[in-house]
């Protein structure tokens, strides 16, 4: 029983220092995935807000109804509500917040409209209870405006909604702190050093992400835990069973403790931890400035992202298999049937009611699908200008232009003058829009502009803000951190 404990201790540890390194390798990427729980938090325990109705009517009969949330982060609502009849109807509904709280209506109707009244409603929370409710008619010639108090139905959030949202700004560090503390636990239970300390707190860290995996699975929030990083993917369900597994053994660990066996000595083992604790967090911080030491992106070097994003595995599915229904009604009869059955069944009498889609088989999705370049200012798009282009490349990424180190910026400059000197295409990429991307550039005198791309694409190509590519086609050769920019002689080498 001894050998057979220690030896479930020692594996236990192995996989914990595993699963911290990969995750470790690349604390950029785990933060990201800490921001999606934070946001999916935030998200279940906000509070829940009053809306508003709008309703157009004609007489007695109400031609639309439209009830929309009022959302303590919208600085401006804008609402529309049309009606299709002898002649098209229209309202635009604007509630805006600031020091002048007010509700404004502006009709936009033919000279004889057929809607005669409309009717703007404030309800409670469950939508039983009129707060306000302002009826008037319609003009088509004027625009009317009331001062509502909206705000003060606007319900404050609650203060767990606050600090969820308050976390996003620390999960960098929350990633390194929890990559470290698994790695450290794992070492730890290895050398059998503190067992009751280390399985103390290992159970509670098993205990917690036993939960976050339950939770992620059974209300389908986050379709991937992070527990391997970017080298394993897990679904939740099995995210879930892999940290029950582990609950299970670590229970068996704490009850038989007292067979564990320090391997080394005392003295030893508390040298060995400080050490390896602090060459564990130097890791961390180093693969954050510095790029993951092991890469398993998608657009890691040596990757020809044409041929990932075109190419399809084989055995792996083109499109999704969907199933599709659809219900039909004959007066108090309704039935379900597929495709074929569908022209019998308007044959028989039956309405189109609704389509009811349902997936079978999923189809492959390339790690590499929202790939894009684009011009604002052109309003062009020249992701297949650089896929197509056969020479070498260079492509500056920074996905947020507020937050990016700018130290470095100078050195980019001569990169940039370099490629131009060399005939190589440039790219600088940002999810920013037009008028701050051009509003950096100026402040920064720099001799480049900023083309667009989807900002999940561009936080997984760049795990530092900034990061620099090179490209030979559609291949990528080599990649840095803005930390780490190379200089136009060790580009010219990488050429020859």
């Amino acid at each position: 029983m001894k050998y057979f404990y220690n030896i479930l201790r020692i594996l236990t540890g192995a996989l914990f220092i595993f699963s911290g390194a990969v995750k470790l390798n690349d604390p950029s990427g785990f933060s990201i995935k800490l921001d999606e729980y934070f946001d999916v938090f935030a998200e279940d325990v906000s509070t829940v807000q009053d809306s508003i109705r709008f309703t157009v009517q004609d007489g007695d009969n109400n031609l639309k109804t439209s009830t929309y949330t009022l959302y303590t982060f919208d600085d401006v609502k804008n609402i529309t509500a049309t009606y299709s009849g002898d002649s098209v109807q229209g309202f635009s509904v604007k509630w805006q917040y600031g020091n002048e709280m007010h509700l404004e209506v502006e009709s936009n109707l033919d000279s004889n409209p057929i809607i005669q009244t409309a009717e703007i409603t404030v309800l409670t929370e469950e939508g039983d209870k009129e707060l306000i409710k302002l009826s008037f008619e319609v003009d088509s010639t004027k625009s009317k405006k009331w001062t509502v108090p909206v705000k003060k139905y606007v319900k404050k959030q609650s203060s767990m909604n606050r600090f969820f949202k308050a976390c996003k700004d620390y999960s960098l560090y929350f990633s390194v702190a929890f990559c470290a503390l698994e790695v450290i636990l794992g070492f730890a239970l290895i050398l059998g050093w503190q067992i009751n300390w280390v399985l103390g707190i290992t159970a509670m860290l098993i205990g917690f992400f036993t939960f976050l995996t339950f939770y992620s699975a059974y209300f389908n929030k986050v379709t991937d835990c992070g527990c391997f990083g970017d080298f394993l993917k897990l679904k939740p369900w099995d995210s879930f069973k892999k940290d029950v597994v582990l609950s299970i053994i670590i229970l068996i660990l704490i009850l038989f403790k007292r067979k564990s066996i320090c391997i080394i000595k005392e003295n030893l083992a508390d040298s060995l931890m400080i050490l390896f604790s602090s060459l564990t967090l130097f890791f961390g911080i180093y693969c954050y400035q510095y790029l993951p030491v092991w890469d398993f992106l998608p657009y890691k070097v040596g990757n020809d992202i044409q041929y990932i994003m075109e190419n399809i595995p084989k055995g792996e599915r083109a499109s999704d298999s969907i199933e599709i229904k659809f219900v039909m009604q004959k007066g108090s009869d309704s039935i379900k049937v597929d495709i074929k059955g569908y022209s019998k069944a308007v044959k028989d009498g039956y309405n189109f009611v609704r389509q009811d889609r349902k997936l079978i088989a999923e189809g492959y999705k390339s790690p590499i699908h929202d790939f894009a370049i684009y011009d604002q200012e052109s309003d062009s798009d020249l992701k297949d200008e650089m896929l197509n282009n056969e020479g070498y490349q260079l492509m500056y990424i920074a996905p947020f232009l507020n937050t990016m180190d700018t130290g470095n910026l100078s050195d980019m400059v001569k990169l940039f003058q370099f490629s131009k000197h060399k005939k190589w295409t440039f790219y600088a990429l940002s999810s920013s829009s037009l008028e701050p991307a051009k509003q950096f550039q100026e402040n920064h005198r720099l001799p480049f502009k900023f083309y667009a791309a989807d900002q999940k694409m561009l936080m997984t190509m760049a795990r530092y803000n900034p990061t620099l590519y090179m490209f030979k086609g559609s291949t990528v050769i080599e990649k840095w951190s803005g930390n780490n920019l190379p200089n136009a002689e060790e580009l010219d080498a990488i050429q020859k």
